[in-house]
C-alpha cells in the first residue's frame, strides 16, 4: 500500500501565540502547505473550500469547540473523510478515548516542542494510513 503524501494541513486554533509558533515551526520544518482558522465556523468553511489532507483541531475554543467541529465535519460530504487530530492540553485517558470515539485519529499534546511538531504531524499521518 502506498501512503499518499501529506500536502496540506488545516489548523483550527484560537490562541494567537500558538498559531504563530506553529506558523514559524512548520514554515521551516515541513514541505506541506499550512492553513489556519481561528474559530470553529471558520475552520468548517475553510475545510469545505480548501479540502486539506489533515485537520488539527484545538479542543477548547469559544463558540464552536473542537468536539462540536469534528461532528460538523462528519456531516459534509466534502469533509467527512478528512482525518482529524486534536491539539490540546486535555490529554487524560478518558479525554483521549472521547476524541477517538468522536473520530479523532490522534492527539498532539500542548505544550509541544516547536522543532518536533512537523514530525508529530507526519507520525499522525503515517499512523492513520498504516491502520
Amino acid at each position: 500500500m502506498t501512503i499518499p503524501t501529506l500536502k496540506h494541513v488545516l489548523i483550527v486554533e484560537d490562541e494567537e501565540d500558538i498559531v504563530e509558533i506553529l506558523r514559524i515551526a512548520l514554515a521551516f520544518n515541513s514541505s506541506y502547505e499550512v492553513s489556519f482558522a481561528k474559530t470553529g465556523p471558520e475552520g468548517l468553511q475553510k475545510a469545505i473550500i480548501l479540502q486539506p489532507d489533515l485537520i488539527l483541531l484545538d479542543v477548547l475554543m469559544p463558540g464552536m469547540n473542537g468536539m462540536e467541529l469534528i461532528e460538523e465535519l462528519k456531516i459534509f460530504p466534502e469533509t467527512k473523510e478528512i482525518p482529524v487530530a486534536f491539539i490540546t492540553s486535555r490529554v487524560l485517558k478518558n479525554e483521549i478515548l472521547e476524541y477517538q470515539k468522536r473520530g479523532g485519529i490522534g492527539v498532539i499534546e500542548k505544550p509541544f516542542a516547536p522543532l518536533e511538531i512537523s514530525d508529530k504531524i507526519q507520525t499522525l499521518w503515517l499512523d492513520f494510513h498504516n491502520k
